[in-house]
């Protein structure tokens, strides 16, 4: 797919921050004359678009837009600050404070941003590879500025790394993280994820096959994850060990302990 990037209607210049997500992302860049995005894509044989905005690159496909928002990290991490309720993640991982956390399908980034906060310290990698999604997500953190200290803290501690997860993972040594986490799309995807739907367009849609997971068992020197719906044959088909949720959510975890 082709991309390309431009300004809003009201700019027609390019600044020094954009020159530089330009240079990163190896995209060109088309001045907007007030041009429609849909009438700059078919100029330009684009199949999407995205426009550079003060917060952060807005990614636009198929009349729908794609853009960095810590929503549901915001929303986990308050839970566990306000009430002290636990996240499931990191249940199921056993993050500690200082653990390091591959996560092996990025998408959005919640679940990153939910392990760099409860490791504090640790080394927080997040793996997307399909490249614009990667250079949106990964520079609408870094132009993320909120209210709370706390969460800026932890997104700014995600390293995002555009690569493919199978590609990566055979070239990390033995038990260089301590958790490998995946999360791949759904098949069927549930309602209320729908403000993800651009996200879904764009994802990698294949099966993980039990040579990934071998490879991840490998790496991860304590255990590796796997988000899944309660009702899919994953967590049996790949092997893996045990199974953490709760009933009244149809989304699980599966685990494999390798320490």
């Amino acid at each position: 797919m082709k991309f390309i990037v431009t300004t809003p209607q009201s700019i027609d210049s390019v600044n020094e921050t954009m020159a530089e997500f330009m240079s990163d992302s190896g995209l060109e860049y088309i001045p907007r004359r007030s041009s429609s995005l849909a009438k700059l894509a078919a100029e330009h044989g684009a199949e999407g678009v995205i426009v550079w905005e003060t917060e952060g690159p807005i990614l636009y496909v198929e009349n729908e837009k794609l853009f960095f928002h810590p929503s549901m990290a915001k929303v986990r991490i308050a839970e566990y600050r306000k009430k002290g309720r636990e996240d499931l993640l990191i249940q199921a991982c056993q993050l500690n404070k200082g653990d390091s956390f591959l996560d092996c399908t990025l998408g959005m980034g919640a679940d990153s941003i939910v392990a760099s906060y409860f490791s504090e310290t640790g080394k927080i990698t997040g793996l997307e590879y399909q490249s614009e999604v990667a250079h949106v997500i990964s520079w609408g953190m870094k132009l993320y500025q909120g209210n709370m200290p706390w969460l800026n803290k932890a997104i700014k501690r995600v390293e995002i790394i555009n690569s493919d997860h199978k590609k990566f993972l055979c070239q990390q040594g033995d038990q260089s993280y301590d958790i490998v986490y995946f999360d791949p799309m759904f098949t069927k995807p549930l309602l209320r994820s729908q403000p993800i739907s651009p996200l879904r367009k764009l994802a990698n849609h294949d099966a993980l096959n039990k040579d990934t997971i071998q490879e991840a068992c490998r790496v991860a020197r304590k255990r590796v994850v796997l988000k899944t719906l309660l009702a899919g044959l994953e967590i049996e088909r790949l092997g893996f060990q045990k199974i953490m949720g709760s009933k009244h959510n149809p989304i699980t975890y599966g685990v494999i302990i390798t320490d």
